[in-house]
């Protein structure tokens, strides 16, 4: 998990994480809320909404607003969620709830660093379309992850792609649509960014990955990648 990864605008103009290489967005989820625990806030916790994205490699969540220390998003790696447990109650919203490892130095399952509780609220419509999805990718991605932990500890082994773009595409072809679910859904050939706002590198997840993750009174703006800084001034000048 890190604060504020990278943002770009989507064709649409609504801020998006900004891709990895072969990251491939599977959904688009509005009118999302979020509760987190554990992170660097003037109150306990962490409050907001916003929209959820769904990638092959991790669950991104993009606040409305940014609170008042500069928080505005936050991404979940597929393979350090645990415990993670879909809420269908009588009365109240649909909800996923669980624990995921923070993406920092010290952090993940060998780090010293604790894991942080998170409870996502579907607050407009179900999640027929959503849950699916998400269950798939994220039972693959820590299969995987374990798998690499026992081949050499993950270090010289390495973790293999459980969910390369091809498998996506055919995911998604087939998945069930739930009219109820308002969820945006991508195909592998219609991204919601350009090509050229994609990040050249992958993170390491068991590397430092935010630079002031629960440490500094303020958090580090997002960055976005050099082409799509290059599109936002131009757009800028544009307008002038």
């Amino acid at each position: 998990m890190t604060a504020n990864p990278a943002l770009v605008r989507t064709f649409a103009n609504e801020l998006c994480p900004a891709p990895f290489p072969e990251e491939v967005f599977v959904l688009r989820r509005a009118g999302v809320q979020i509760e987190l625990q554990g992170v660097q806030t003037r109150v306990k916790g962490w409050q907001a909404r916003g929209a959820l994205y769904l990638s092959n490699v991790r669950l991104v969540f993009v606040a409305d607003k940014a609170d008042e220390l500069g928080l505005h998003a936050f991404d979940f790696p597929l393979v350090y969620i645990r415990q993670d447990k879909l809420n269908q109650p009588i009365f109240g919203c649909n909800n996923l709830a669980g624990q995921v490892w923070p993406a920092v130095e010290r952090g993940g399952p060998a780090g010293e660093l604790p894991p942080h509780e998170f409870r996502v609220y579907f607050k407009e419509g179900g999640i027929g379309t959503f849950y699916p999805l998400y269950y798939t990718l994220a039972e693959r991605a820590k299969q995987a992850f374990e798998a690499a932990q026992e081949r050499s500890r993950l270090a010289a082994a390495g973790l293999v792609d459980p969910n390369p773009p091809t498998y996506v595409a055919g995911l998604v072809s087939h998945a069930f649509v739930d009219p109820a679910d308002p969820s945006t859904i991508y195909l592998a050939e219609r991204q919601p960014v350009a090509e050229a706002d994609r990040l050249p590198t992958a993170p390491r997840y068991t590397a430092r990955y935010a630079t002031n993750y629960g440490e500094d009174e303020a958090y580090e703006p997002m960055e976005p990648p050099p082409a799509a800084a290059a599109t936002a001034a131009a757009r800028s000048n544009n307008n002038t």
